[in-house]
């Protein structure tokens, strides 16, 4: 049974998640999913209001769903915890996400995307060089 339609009688409270978006992810336009307690919703890219048992802990993981699932982060809720959390997916397929406190978390990766920018920067450069002087030389 989903959370948001959960009958009244059940002690309810607020889950605040926000879904970092980076620009260097590299499927920023798949957004990714949330599963509490085995529940699965779409969250959109930045804060999402979610309704969670207030009574109980609640197991919060949190997941990019593309050709296959890939960033997972877990987080387990306590009944005492302040209600909010955020999601920072990583920036490739090969690494996992992070869950936390609102401000502590980061983009798992990022260091590949800017090394496979700089590999191809780099033979874009020696290109360009080897034609001018080519050119140059001919």
């Amino acid at each position: 049974m989903p959370y948001d339609a959960m009958p009244q009688q059940i002690p309810t409270r607020t889950l605040t998640l926000i879904a970092k978006k980076q620009p260097l992810i590299a499927t920023s336009w798949v957004a990714p999913d949330v599963l509490l307690d085995g529940h699965r919703f779409r969250l959109a890219w930045g804060p999402n209001v979610l309704t969670i048992p207030a009574d109980r802990p609640v197991h919060v993981q949190c997941e990019m769903p593309f050709i296959f699932t890939y960033g997972r982060a877990v987080a387990l809720l306590q009944p005492n915890h302040l209600p909010e959390l955020e999601y920072s997916p990583p920036a490739s397929q090969w690494f996992q996400g992070e869950i936390g406190a609102v401000g502590t978390t980061k983009t798992n990766g990022t260091w590949l995307v800017w090394t496979l920018l700089g590999v191809l920067g780099a033979v874009v450069v020696l290109g360009l060089g080897t034609a001018v002087l080519a050119a140059l030389m001919g």
